[in-house]
């Protein structure tokens, strides 16, 4: 019995998807360079690099945050590259009043509604991340909070967004509905989290690289449609918008590994990777 996941294995399941995507468009010709490469690989499955061990030791939510919080801005973060577009887009639209970046982490987005006059309050959970925050905002309002216990009075904030934190939650229902009671009637809410398609298919995790230089994996929840919208109506926010920016060529074949660039290409392109919602808290007339 396999106790662990190996590069070979990762490479067979990009194989195996990009065979599945080519034989539903009959790319023929592709069908048979997957199946030659999925040969390849067999062969030398006990060799490196195909046997390196992929699985990474996974580390809780706040010992994770609180190692990667001093180069979590860096770039080269592919999933905020394709979720931070999307958001702001949303972010440019809330209504005029207080704005909520719920689980802050560094205040990217504080950072950006900053730049545009509005006023933001941050909450985070991870004193390490609020700090990397304060640096960058200093004087800011920021506080230390819990997604499902936030700092905020009933009705504090015209605009609320949480980014790529949700995903870390085995149940979403409490935190939206938490991030439903800060929220004045009119206000709306942008979430973003990875696409459940990446968390549950192709099993992208938050992965980051500690001070001792180890790559180490937070869990995160693929979390579907259906979820999301049963959280909102729970919570008595109504769906104005979804966004699901997907790969593209490029960044698909950026992605590939032990020089297969046309696997990865034909696995991951125009695949969604990020999933944005707008939703909006209705007027108390019923007219929102």
């Amino acid at each position: 019995m396999a106790e662990e996941f190996r590069q070979g294995h990762y490479l067979l399941g990009i194989e195996g998807l990009a065979l599945l995507r080519a034989g539903a468009r009959r790319s023929f010709g592709a069908i048979d360079a997957r199946t030659e490469e999925i040969r390849e690989i067999l062969s030398g499955f006990d060799e490196p690099p195909y046997c390196e061990r992929r699985d990474l030791p996974e580390v809780d939510v706040a010992t994770g945050y609180a190692q990667w919080a001093e180069d979590y801005d860096d770039p080269g973060n592919d999933t905020i590259a394709l979720e931070q577009p999307a958001v702001r887009s949303l972010l440019e639209q809330l209504p005029a009043g207080p704005v909520l970046d719920a689980a802050c982490g560094t205040g990217r987005h504080a950072a950006y509604l900053s730049a545009m006059d509005r006023e933001v309050i941050g909450v985070d959970a991870n004193e390490a991340m609020l700090a990397r925050a304060r640096e960058k905002l200093p004087g800011a309002d920021l506080r230390r909070g819990e997604l499902t216990a936030l700092p905020l009075a009933d009705g504090e904030v015209a605009g609320a967004v949480c980014a790529l934190a949700l995903s870390h939650l085995p149940e979403i229902g409490p935190a939206i509905s938490e991030l439903a009671r800060v929220l004045r009637p009119g206000g709306r809410l942008v979430v973003s989290n990875p696409h459940p398609f990446a968390t549950a298919i192709l099993g992208w995790r938050a992965v980051f690289v500690d001070p001792q230089g180890r790559r180490s994996m937070i869990p995160e929840f693929p979390h579907l449609h259906g979820e999301y919208i049963a959280a909102f109506r729970g919570a008595g926010l109504g769906v104005r918008r979804c966004l699901e920016p997907r790969l593209s060529r490029e960044e698909a074949r950026a992605r590939a590994k032990r020089h297969r660039v046309a696997a990865f290409e034909h696995a991951l392109a125009d695949v969604p990777a990020v999933i944005a919602w707008e939703v909006e808290r209705p007027l108390a007339d019923g007219l929102g």
